[in-house]
């Protein structure tokens, strides 16, 4: 499972302070879970709206992360199955992907936003989910993201992580990610066939 935003496109483009700033969400919280938590539907209506109003400008300035494009084909390529599992809305995701070429949602076999009825990453349910949809344990499915939440929900739900590490890396996972890497043509490395024979082709899904 992929993680899309700042993974499968280029990092740094949603300004997270701007967004707290102008919801009054406190530094030390996380934006989907303070809107979460606002009692009054009038208030947290406004505050989704603000979120939304940024996610979709920095949604239409979205470009391919370096490699995302390739390594999609490549991996498709290899017979894995490919899924993306986000905070982000689905508008958002669709928004994006229009910047790329060659990748769109059909490459895609699950794709899990904070729509769907699920606890949100770092709570691994929508990883469990990801395996419930692609009918295959944890253990054969890897979880790709840039942020610590993407690797703690991989991580509780018992799948295979690897962490991407940018110049917006500003936390590192602990305990560490299975891999980390700097960028995404890396996983050549991890899912090559040369790999795949010393993992006994075990992860078949991304």
């Amino acid at each position: 499972m992929f993680d899309f935003d700042g993974t499968l496109t280029v990092p740094g483009l949603i300004d997270f302070m701007a967004i707290k700033k102008k919801i009054n969400c406190p530094e030390n919280s996380t934006i989907l879970e303070y809107i979460g938590n606002i009692a009054l539907d009038k208030e947290r209506r406004k505050a989704d709206d603000v979120l939304e109003a940024y996610e979709d400008k920095a949604a239409r300035m979205a470009k391919p992360n370096d490699g995302a494009e390739t390594m999609v084909a490549y991996l498709k390529g290899l017979k894995l199955k490919l899924g993306i599992l986000t905070r982000n809305s689905m508008k958002s995701v669709r928004t994006s992907l229009k910047s790329f070429r060659r990748t769109s949602l059909k490459d895609f076999e699950v794709i899990i936003t904070r729509e769907h009825d699920l606890k949100i990453k770092p709570h691994p349910e929508g990883v469990l989910k990801s395996c419930s949809m692609f009918r295959v344990s944890p253990q054969e499915l890897a979880v790709v993201g840039d942020y610590i939440y993407d690797i703690q929900a991989g991580q509780r739900a018992g799948a295979l992580t690897i962490f991407l590490e940018s110049d917006h890396t500003t936390k590192w996972p602990y305990p560490p990610a299975d891999w980390t890497i700097k960028s995404l043509d890396e996983l050549r490395r991890i899912f090559g066939r040369k790999a795949q024979r010393h993992i006994g082709r075990r992860h078949k899904v991304i």
